[in-house]
C-alpha cells in the first residue's frame, strides 16, 4: 500500500499504480524491484481489516491538515 499527498493528481496516482500492477518477474527489467520489494508481483491492498484504524486515526485527528 502506498500513499500520497492530498495534493497527487488522480490520473497520475491511477498511472503508477497501473505500471507496477504490469510488472512481470520474468521481465529481467522488472525483476530486480520485485526482489527488493520482497515481491514476485504487487497486488492491489486488501483495506477491509483497516476501519478501527481509521476510527482510532479520526478520533486522534490524525492525518489532518
Amino acid at each position: 500500500m502506498f500513499t500520497t499527498s492530498p495534493e497527487a493528481d488522480p490520473e497520475m496516482t491511477r498511472r503508477f499504480a497501473d505500471s507496477l500492477f504490469a510488472m512481470s518477474f520474468d521481465n529481467p527489467k522488472h525483476r530486480p524491484i520485485l526482489e527488493l520489494e520482497g515481491l514476485e508481483r504487487w497486488v492491489p491492498p486488501q483495506l477491509e481489516g483497516y476501519a478501527s484504524l481509521k476510527q482510532a486515526c479520526a478520533a486522534q485527528a490524525i492525518g489532518r491538515n
